[in-house]
């Protein structure tokens, strides 16, 4: 009698994407791939899922009703760095393993984070314009500040923020940090100085979000923190949106609480067409492309199955967010 095959479900935008590297690498686990579009109707994607042994989720929602109708279900993996979509907690009681691939752009994220604060610090937009429409001007107009001797705080000093702290060191700016959860050890290597957020906020002239987005970082940066930053301060958010309360973000930067934004995130995205960050010219935008590069798009999909396939073959994936089902699932 023939094994019955698995099934994994990649649910999200797929369009353009050559998946064959995930079919070869599930194979090896006997999985099939079935791609579907996101579901908004919480009851529709059960039905379409739930004979389902693994989940590849771009950004739909996989919520504790959902976990408690797969009965199959083993491992689950977001599409990214942030698994803030997944339920961790639920997925951890009906022993599901959770996956994140955060190695796989650390160096694309980075540099759009010091992308974006150089465009912030050289007013790159405001200057481009003024040449496009016959505006010669050899000064920028504004404060300018130097950056060798300024000093950037970066907030999450994981993968990303540690990459980050790496490429700024060379422009000689001073490194401040937050973060709970590092190490002593991480920031001697890094010659980062860990402070408190408060003092992070209130010295830095350019605040760097690198954490990911969970309970306790949600609204991080409210309207409280935003008045702690210097009036000549940059916000640059390369992470999730909602780490930062964007209606307090507006606030601030229309009273001139800070100088303004780099952002690559949005609280909602995309932005509503009235939304004032779009009509600002202190505030350098992007559509959450951070993690673009033609050579991290190309490993994308190869990757997506080996990990969910680690999971089905009773192996440790690379990137276990919740450690503690490792021995519900035996993985090795």
């Amino acid at each position: 009698m023939e094994n019955k095959r698995l099934k994994v479900y990649y649910i999200g935008q797929y369009d353009g994407l050559d998946m064959s590297e995930t079919e070869s690498a599930l194979d090896k686990a006997g999985a099939d791939l079935f791609l579907l579009d996101h579901v908004d109707d919480e009851s529709e994607l059960i039905s379409k899922i739930i004979d389902a042994d693994g989940l590849i989720s771009v950004y739909t929602p996989i919520t504790r009703t959902i976990f408690s109708h797969l009965k199959n279900c083993k491992a689950v993996l977001r599409t990214g760095v942030g698994f803030d979509v997944v339920d961790i907690e639920a997925a951890t009681e009906f022993g599901v393993a959770v996956i994140n691939v955060p190695d796989m752009w650390t160096q694309e994220v980075a540099n759009q984070a010091l992308t974006l604060l150089l465009a912030c610090n050289r007013k790159l937009l405001t200057v481009d314009s003024a040449v496009r429409i016959g505006d010669w001007n050899d000064k920028i107009p504004g404060s300018v500040g130097p950056l060798y001797g300024e000093t950037v705080g970066i907030i999450g000093i994981g993968q990303i923020g540690s990459a980050f702290a790496r490429r700024v060191a060379v422009l000689d700016l001073n490194i401040i940090g937050y973060d709970p959860y590092v190490s002593a050890e991480v920031w001697k290597q890094l010659n980062i100085q860990q402070v408190s957020l408060e003092r992070l906020v209130s010295e830095s002239d350019y605040v760097s979000i690198n954490c990911p987005l969970n309970k306790e970082t949600h609204h991080l940066i409210d309207e409280s923190v935003l008045k702690k930053m210097k009036s000549t301060a940059y916000l640059i958010n390369t992470a999730r949106g909602a780490i930062v309360d964007e209606n307090a973000l507006i606030q601030a930067l229309q009273k001139g609480h800070i100088a303004g934004a780099g952002l690559d995130a949005f609280e909602w995205e995309p932005p509503k067409p009235n939304n004032p960050l779009l009509k600002m010219s202190n505030v350098v935008l992007s559509a959450h492309v951070g993690h673009f590069s033609d050579a991290s798009m190309e490993r994308r999909p190869k990757r997506f199955g080996e990990e969910i396939a680690r999971v089905l073959l009773g192996k440790t994936p690379i990137n276990l967010v919740n450690t503690e089902v490792k021995n519900k699932l035996q993985l090795k």
